[in-house]
């Protein structure tokens, strides 16, 4: 009875990566997938002829408890000597992602896949596998809780291109999709 809940994905077996790397006390996230449709209608029929698919959309939402430099925990892999505000939470070739959020800094800020992956002690070893993925996200808004008696939490809000389970493809795979000829992406 005590291996029962290991099947399922937990916030004590998940970890959250963004620029490759893991995310520390990165807690609520969610994503939400939309494809909008509109109805095909014909002359002289009451009921709609088909509802055809227009656009994809991929948005969600992450909290980050922070910590400062004085932090210290070795637990907790990736983590940055620094704290986790927003320019830390980087990879030195992608750049940051407070980058999506200083102006002098957007048009040249790259975008990030988040990803969430499952952890699991198998046999003494630690192994870890990506559960979904959001490609090519850009944070859109940030804001910040604090109360008396609580930790500060920065919460953060972004869109992505594409999202799914395990293995996603990237938008230059999709490739169909887009109003090209297919045939070279152009």
């Amino acid at each position: 009875m005590a291996k029962l809940g290991q099947g399922f994905i937990t916030g004590a077996n998940a970890k959250i990566k963004a620029f490759t790397k893991t995310m520390a006390y990165c807690s609520d996230v969610s994503y939400n997938i939309t494809v909008q449709t509109i109805p095909v209608e014909t002359m002289g029929k009451y009921e709609v002829h088909a509802n055809e698919p227009v656009a994809y959309t991929v948005d969600g939402t992450f909290s980050i408890v922070r910590y400062t430099k004085n932090a210290q925990d070795s637990n907790l892999v990736d983590i940055n000597d620094l704290g986790n505000g927003p320019s830390d939470i980087s990879e030195p070739s992608m750049g940051s992602m407070g980058d999506h959020l200083n102006p002098a800094k957007i048009l040249g800020s790259a975008t990030f896949d988040l990803e969430i992956h499952e952890k699991r002690d198998y046999l003494g070893t630690d192994l870890e596998a990506a559960v979904f993925i959001v490609s090519d996200c850009r944070v859109t808004r940030r804001g910040m809780t604090l109360n008396k008696r609580g930790v500060m939490v920065d919460n953060y809000a972004y869109v992505g291109i594409l999202a799914g389970d395990k293995d996603v493809v990237t938008a230059d795979e999709v490739g169909n999709s887009a109003m090209t000829d297919g045939k070279d992406g152009s």
